[in-house]
């Protein structure tokens, strides 16, 4: 049914699988000019309206794939947009590149605050949900001990100097970039919103320290380096922490009828996130 539809929109193409999300499936329109991706999902799925939302507003940008249509039928729908040719930037760590691997931090660092940053929820109305530091929805976690609970909960509380509220990618970091010989492209934006740029810049932190801590302290610190080029944001190791709970607990909401050994690895990370403090030169 998929692809019928797609060839009737695109009757010269051929249609190839891509590795794709958790809830949603990506196929090359091989043909196509430019060449697209039709990336699919449910047509209940709420997070395809966020990344439609996003990709029109960042479509100027050269952060992001350039969106060219969308199309619903009864059951799913389609995002068309650009394919972008390059490696993820999550295979240049895993295979110890780190030259290449400084480059990515910095174009990260760089775009997050010059580009995605830069666009403030005060500036544009745009359906796209709020995220806050904190809410009620960890209290409905039953699979989370209360002891975990408490200790969130006092780690969250936590004084926020600018509460500003701007583009926020909600899982931004290598793993979700596609590097080509001159760019960096952000891609995935499903769980994007507005929020606190600390939601984003924690999870870079996070994500290096949890992944890759050899290479943390170095590539965090670059990371931060590009950011401050272009943003007077007030970033400490408390905040870092707090924020990166908080989106551990955004995870832990969407997988809350998940399989039970997926919610135990995330019970993991939330006690490494407890007990772990993510530094950079520059925190």
């Amino acid at each position: 049914m998929e692809n019928e539809i797609l060839l009737r929109q695109f009757p010269n193409v051929t249609l190839t699988e891509l590795t794709g999300g958790y809830t949603n499936k990506t196929l090359l329109l091989g043909g196509s000019d430019p060449l697209v991706v039709a990336k699919i999902f449910n047509i209940n799925n709420k997070d395809a309206r966020n990344e439609i939302n996003i990709l029109n507003l960042l479509n100027s940008s050269s952060v992001t794939p350039s969106i060219h249509d969308f199309i619903e039928d009864d059951t799913s729908l389609y995002i068309i947009m650009d394919y972008i040719q390059g490696i993820n930037g999550q295979r240049v760590l895993d295979s110890n590149d780190m030259d290449k691997a400084r480059e990515i931090y910095r174009l990260l660092g760089s775009h997050l605050s010059s580009e995605i940053h830069a666009i403030q929820w005060k500036d544009h109305a745009s359906e796209l949900p709020i995220i806050e530091l904190e809410d009620d929805s960890l209290d409905s976690l039953d699979f989370v001990p209360i002891d975990l609970k408490n200790e969130v909960k006092r780690i969250l509380n936590v004084h926020v100097m600018h509460d500003v509220k701007t583009i926020i990618h909600g899982d931004y970091g290598p793993h979700n970039t596609i590097l080509t010989e001159d760019s960096l492209v952000v891609i995935d934006w499903e769980w994007a919103g507005w929020g606190n740029p600390l939601q984003d810049i924690s999870w870079v932190v996070w994500f290096v320290h949890f992944y890759y801590p050899d290479a943390a302290a170095e590539l965090s610190s670059i990371f931060l380096k590009a950011y401050r080029m272009h943003s007077p944001l007030i970033i400490t190791e408390e905040l870092i922490k707090a924020f990166a709970l908080s989106r551990v607990i955004n995870i832990l909401k969407r997988i809350k009828n998940a399989d039970i050994n997926v919610q135990k690895e995330w019970l993991r990370r939330l006690e490494w996130t407890l007990k772990n403090n993510m530094k950079g030169e520059l925190l």
